[in-house]
């Protein structure tokens, strides 16, 4: 086999098909999602033909197990046992046997706990992750490894094995099922089911995103560090102490896993697996403060100024209608270094502030007169109001709108990562739309107006989340609370030093669509040369201060790794839990490599 080996990522595009005819959602299309966001170099392949096993290929992804005659089934055994990588996602179907397992029934929701003392994790998640679909997984014998089992019992849910000189890994949970629910929800028609314990009344007869949560309020959500447990609790504003939160980002802990065990099945083969960082390089985490300009006082408007100057940060300011601020307010919004965003109100308490595209549009068209911004690109619900699945989305593109921020709590009890995730990402549309992303990105808020809505014990959880999982902290501020509330005035400048002192940077909406969008239009390639690695990159744009990250084998001589040619630097860093040679460069529009050795 060849030793520039690389991955190939099988989306079986037969059960595309089939899932498409039935009106189903071939999840499993999610793949490209995650794997893109990281910018991790692979081939597609729509089916497992001899292609799916060529020299080339090291790891072979099944990101679901296709139908697979006697002859493809041999044909992959062999390429496992000749020193092939090949990890599969939910049910192994008829690769059971090369990877020691049967099935020991279906599983529609669930929770997995990762097996700590196995060294295959670098950042084993300290809670049992929630999963939406999968199977139960018997080991066969003692040459099945057990990475992580099902909560509820003893059947496995993640295993490896050793063939001949390959390795086969199934995942068992449905990884992008389960992102994807976390994150996206179920549809809103109606009001969702409260907490038990009157932390989060959700069926307020608003639709909103929390409406359609997929995490579980028993088993997802804690207490926040110190703070006591009762059996029941009031939902008042400000609360007199700490509620249950979903204190861990339960998709970005699938999309870790995933990622980890990728990267641990590349390395038993000796596949090279660089990737680009989120953030500049250097940079861990970021935080975004937003600010919605609910009741349009001038007062509130000029406060808030005054407090984000004070505390350094430039926000992205949601404009609500109707009413709006003074011309001069708007102005003076953007000569501080202000985003202009959309606000979008469908509370019924205006002509047009209803849900409806023809709303939504006349809203827009409002905000770019009473601003003077032609090209507004942000965008957070009043309310986090929310109908249907995915149609807002359709209504984004159409205007404009680039990055969404609605996806968040409006109960203190739903504070924190109701929809599991700190990172940008792009949705996933149905059956109706081919399974298409669009050219939307989802943007998560995490809680609303600290000493108010939100207790101040939940900051540090979710700055801790954000840094773990190398993402954003959004925290959203109201003017009216700013100007009436010292407290919260106090929290939020508190805050903005703590960000600062834990190493992240404070961006807007529009500057974390801006670089996410240039990160997906660079390719990363990674050759083997001279005791270390010839990296080129192909760049739709420039991207100044990227991070570009190479494994980190050890030296026998200990000598440390350095760039060889072009501008840059070579530092060890530590991302997800795992160590990585982070390669800082301005990439440039169009080609470009170095060497580091």
């Amino acid at each position: 086999m060849s030793t520039d080996r690389t991955i190939a990522v099988v989306l079986d595009a037969a059960g595309t098909a089939s899932a498409s005819a039935d009106g189903s959602v071939a999840w499993w299309r999610y793949a490209t999602e995650v794997l893109d966001h990281v910018r991790l170099p692979y081939r597609r392949l729509d089916l497992v033909d001899e292609t799916a096993t060529g020299d080339y290929v090291g790891l072979l992804v099944l990101t679901r197990t296709p139908a697979l005659d006697d002859a493809a089934i041999d044909r992959l055994a062999a390429w496992v046992r000749a020193g092939g990588a090949l990890l599969t996602v939910g049910e192994p179907g008829a690769l059971a046997e090369v990877a020691g397992v049967s099935t020991a029934g279906s599983v529609d929701d669930g929770h997995v706990r990762v097996a700590h003392d196995d060294d295959a994790w670098t950042q084993a998640p300290d809670v049992p992750v929630h999963a939406i679909g999968g199977v139960r997984l018997q080991p066969a014998d003692t040459t099945v490894r057990v990475l992580a089992t099902w909560d509820d019992g003893d059947t496995a849910a993640i295993t490896a094995r050793r063939v001949g000189a390959g390795v086969v890994v199934c995942c068992a949970a449905d990884v992008w099922q389960s992102i994807v629910r976390i994150q996206q929800g179920y549809p809103v028609h109606h009001d969702g089911q409260p907490a038990a314990d009157g932390s989060a009344p959700i069926d307020d007869g608003i639709l909103k995103c929390e409406d359609g949560l997929a995490l579980d309020f028993t088993a997802d959500r804690a207490l926040p560090p110190g703070e006591p447990a009762m059996q029941t609790y009031e939902h008042t504003i400000p609360p007199a102490s700490g509620l249950p939160m979903f204190h861990r980002p339960h998709a970005d802990l699938w999309r870790s896993v995933f990622l980890q065990i990728l990267w641990w099945t590349a390395d038993q083969v000796d596949v090279v697996t660089p990737w680009l960082h989120y953030w500049p390089a250097g940079v861990p985490a970021v935080g975004h403060m937003s600010h919605d300009a609910d009741q349009n006082v001038e007062e509130h408007g000029r406060t808030a100024l005054e407090v984000f100057d004070e505390a350094d940060v430039s926000v992205t300011w949601c404009q609500l209608y109707p009413g709006g601020y003074r011309p001069e307010t708007y102005a003076a919004v953007s000569a501080a270094g202000h985003e202009q965003a959309l606000h979008y109100n469908a509370m019924h308490d205006a002509d047009i502030a209803t849900w409806g595209w023809p709303q939504f549009r006349a809203q827009y068209a409002w905000a770019q007169a009473v601003t003077g911004t032609e090209r507004i690109v942000s965008n957070k619900n009043h309310y986090t109001r929310w109908e249907g699945w995915t149609e807002f989305y359709d209504w984004c593109e159409r205007v404009g709108i680039e990055i969404d921020q609605s996806r968040g709590p409006s109960k203190q009890g739903t504070i924190g990562f109701p929809f599991g995730t700190t990172h940008v990402s792009f949705p996933i549309a149905g059956a109706d739309q081919g399974y298409r992303y669009y050219d939307v990105l989802n943007l998560p808020l995490h809680t609303q107006d600290l000493a108010l809505a939100g207790h101040e014990s939940i900051r540090d959880v979710i700055i801790d989340a954000a840094l773990a999982q190398h993402g954003v902290a959004h925290f959203l501020f109201h003017g009216p609370h700013l100007h009436r509330r010292p407290a919260t005035r106090k929290a939020c400048l508190a805050l903005a030093d703590e960000v600062r002192r834990r190493g992240m940077q404070w961006w807007t909406s529009g500057r974390i669509n801006a670089w996410e969008r240039r990160r997906r239009g660079v390719r990363l390639a990674v050759q083997r040369a001279d005791d270390g690695w010839r990296v080129k990159t192909i760049a739709d744009e420039g991207l100044p201060g990227a991070g570009i990250l190479l494994p980190f084998p050890e030296r026998a001589d200990r000598n440390p790794y350095r760039l060889q040619d072009g501008d840059g630097t070579v530092t060890p860093v530590r991302r997800h839990g795992r160590e990585f040679l982070e390669l800082t460069v301005d990439i440039p529009a169009g080609t470009a490599s170095w060497t580091v050795a």
